[in-house]
């Protein structure tokens, strides 16, 4: 029973309603930090040790053991040394032959480590509420492989089951066309343990679509591990700029080139890319090395050209101020 109550943290006690005499098992000398050899335990002393704004009074002693207060308590203790500790305690009434209480045993145990989980659990879930208060959006957390942690978030926008929110091989609430960008670029993520940047549409529970920007960042430990993924979705309007993952197609580089009174040898020359590269991509980007395309997207931004995609998949391009970029 001693290693027992040494291996859990937790003690026992009995209390004889109508002697007042009170018993502590070791496990429970050790929880309120006071010596067996030393300490005669009894109501007042225990009273000492429990934190004022918990503590109960024990003048009606028989009322207080017919009600629920000591059944199942959660409460605070200062030790003779000042720490101070959160005990659970769960009490059981015996009673004599007429049906009269007369004494109550129990288990308490210490429950500090799980209370300070809880307030710290507490306090990010305020911490997180805050800042989407603040930009908008929602925070999700992933396994080092990728999969989501919780998935409520998800499934409220979407309907879906959280197996189908971890379902990688289905992905069947984001967009079609947009399902092998988001696992190419996640899987990238994972594989450098990088930033992951990706504009998805959604599928939500009524039946239409969404587009959420998605970011996240992997929590590595000191001695580097990857514990877990910390990401930020937030959602955007019907006609957004695109994200540095997607890809523009060959019409809004025909576009982009066009709103600048560009020549394809002027973006040629501009962005580094070969003019028969230029010019092939103006036909058809599916056979250009991502490498070539990026080049000429980077370049063209940074002339204003802004890339924009509505929830329907159409692509379009606009010229902004650069002074307002």
């Amino acid at each position: 029973m001693r290693a027992i109550e040494d291996r859990f943290e937790i003690g026992t006690w009995n209390w004889d309603i109508s002697s007042s005499t009170v018993t502590w098992s070791p496990g429970l000398y050790k929880i309120l930090g006071v010596d067996p050899a030393v300490v005669v335990p009894s109501l007042d002393f225990y009273q000492s040790l429990v934190h004022p704004d918990d503590q109960i009074d024990f003048s009606d002693a028989t009322g207080l053991a017919s009600e629920k207060r000591l059944q199942d308590r959660t409460f605070r203790i200062i030790r003779p040394d000042g720490t101070l500790r959160w005990l659970r305690s769960k009490g059981q009434p015996l009673f004599d032959r007429r049906g009269a209480i007369v004494a109550m045993f129990g288990v308490a145990a210490d429950v500090t480590e799980f209370k300070s989980i809880e307030a710290e659990r507490k306090r990010q879930a305020t911490l997180n509420q805050a800042f989407i208060n603040l930009v908008g959006g929602n925070i999700w957390r992933a396994y080092p492989d990728g999969r989501l942690i919780e998935t409520t978030g998800w499934s409220k926008i979407t309907g879906d089951s959280p197996s189908q929110a971890r379902d990688w091989d289905k992905l069947a609430s984001i967009h079609p066309d947009d399902r092998d960008l988001f696992r190419d670029a996640w899987s990238l993520a994972i594989e450098t343990r990088s930033k992951f940047e990706a504009c998805i549409r959604v599928k939500t529970v009524e039946g239409g679509y969404v587009r959420l920007r998605n970011n996240a960042v992997p929590l590595i430990s000191d001695e580097g591990v990857l514990i877990e993924w910390v990401g930020f979705a937030s959602y955007l309007e019907n006609d957004e700029e695109l994200d540095a993952s997607a890809q523009v197609d060959a019409m809004q580089i025909r576009a982009a080139r066009a709103m600048l009174g560009w020549s394809a040898s002027e973006l040629s020359r501009n962005s580094g890319v070969s003019f028969s590269t230029v010019r092939r991509m103006e036909v058809s980007t599916e056979n250009i090395r991502s490498t070539s395309i990026a080049g000429v997207r980077s370049c063209l931004e940074d002339q204003g050209v802004r890339f924009c995609s509505s929830l329907d998949g159409t692509k379009s391009v606009a010229l902004v101020n650069l002074k307002e970029r």
